[in-house]
């Protein structure tokens, strides 16, 4: 059940929102580089944003110089605890700052409407927001009765380690939000300020990756054939799944909501050695699953499908399939008290009602979720300055001020309703 708020006490905590502020701190974040295995630094800043916003922070160390900012604003009692997750590390790296203001890591304002730069959009913006509300809050002189938590984590870009690719910089998919959540933050709910639009989204879409390796012959090319050479006969493999990808897209759709299957990448050989054959050939696969599908499903699937393209050609003999990332979806009832919570916020504040939806992207809601804290995704960023929703790859990261501005009034009511007020 929702509870009831004082919509006196909401507006009076809006008034003290500081648009000014709000924006240097937005850039402020902005311009510390933090892509996935490097976030020491925005962690510390993180940390030191949480003590001066009134907040007792901790840094919580999780391994190579990468630290969770944990922050917990705490209430006189008596109410239930609200998180805000916001991932520190950046969709792109240093390496793509020559693409303009939007891959930039400096915060740039521009027309004093849109902020551009790294992370904008993915998501430090959503960080200023939460810090935002809370400030706003403690300026109106309200005391509430339960906890805001405020985690800042690394690691949750969907990278993962493989073969070679080992360290860091490829240690995503939800390493802080999973060490966070196994080692003291705790919530009654949680809101993820991803770039949704102002979508709210109570459906988490899941994703297996999936390794399979065809064997070759490391031959001389005087003396190879066709059938021995492991790229080649990737081909035969390649063709069963295109054929396999579409029927597995329609099969799973619910409603207009459909999973993707995307072929990420592909190895084998030696371009340095043309005189060789490869031994093996590995195809990489990124398989998308709807909420509460489980990915050994994914696997057997799959598995089937090459064991029946092995008996088909004999040259695929010792082909294997392996999962080396699985990452199950989740979804929370829509009539859930999180959601009925954001809904009456949303419409109270912005005069309309939130649209939901189902995001194919993976994001640490799932991890939350699987851990018995209901979580959605909910956040300001996601419009494209030209028009529209979603991402757009030529302008990159940006957040429109006004946008900002508006979740953090939604912000604000949900943290009174679900912390509620001392008396």
């Amino acid at each position: 059940m929702v509870n009831s708020v004082d919509q006196a006490l909401v507006a009076k905590a809006i008034e003290q929102v500081d648009r000014s502020a709000l924006i240097d701190l937005v850039v402020q974040l902005v311009n510390v580089p933090s892509p996935t295995g490097y976030e020491g630094d925005m962690g510390r800043a993180v940390h030191q944003v949480l003590q001066d916003s009134g907040f007792r922070s901790t840094l919580q160390p999780i391994g190579d110089q990468r630290y969770n900012a944990m922050g917990i604003l705490e209430g006189v009692g008596g109410g239930k605890t609200l998180m805000f997750n916001g991932h520190l590390d950046t969709s792109f790296g240093p390496e793509q700052a020559h693409r303009g203001l939007g891959y930039r890591c400096e915060g740039n304002v521009v027309d004093d409407e849109w902020i551009y730069g790294m992370g904008t959009f993915n998501m430090k913006s959503a960080m200023a927001t939460y810090v935002t509300a809370a400030k706003a809050i403690q300026a109106a002189g309200i005391k509430l009765g339960g906890d805001v938590v405020i985690a800042g984590v690394c690691g949750e870009i969907e990278k993962a380690p493989t073969g070679e690719f080992d360290g860091p910089d490829y240690q995503g998919y939800g390493v802080g939000t999973k060490f966070a959540i196994t080692h003291g933050a705790v919530a009654d709910a949680c809101i993820l300020g991803e770039p949704t639009n102002m979508m709210l989204i109570p459906r988490h879409c899941g994703t297996t990756w999936l390794k399979i390796e065809i064997p070759g012959v490391l031959i001389h090319t005087a003396w190879s054939e066709p059938e021995q050479n492991a790229i080649s006969n990737s081909t035969l493999v390649l063709d069963a799944l295109h054929k396999w990808m579409p029927q597995y897209i329609e099969a799973n759709a619910i409603g207009d909501w459909r999973p993707k299957v995307n072929i990420a990448a592909i190895e084998g050989g030696w371009s340095w050695r043309g005189a060789r054959t490869p031994d093996t050939c590995t195809i990489y696969l990124d398989v998308r699953t709807m909420p509460d599908v489980m990915p050994i499903s994914v696997y057997r699937e799959v598995r089937e499908l090459i064991r029946e393209t092995v008996r088909e050609h004999a040259c695929l003999g010792g082909t294997t399939v392996d999962i080396y990332v699985s990452a199950p979806g989740t979804s929370i009832p829509d009539d859930h008290e999180l959601i009925e919570m954001i809904v009456e916020a949303h419409t109270s504040q912005l005069g309309t009602a939130p649209e939901f939806g189902t995001e194919i992207w993976y994001s640490d809601a799932a991890h939350m979720n699987r851990y018995g804290i209901p979580t959605v995704n909910y956040g300001s960023a996601g419009r494209i300055r030209s028009g529209g929703g979603g991402f757009d790859t030529h302008q990159g990261e940006a957040v429109h001020i006004g946008d900002m501005l508006d979740i953090i009034k939604v912000y604000i009511q949900c943290i009174l309703s679900m912390c509620g007020t001392a008396d």
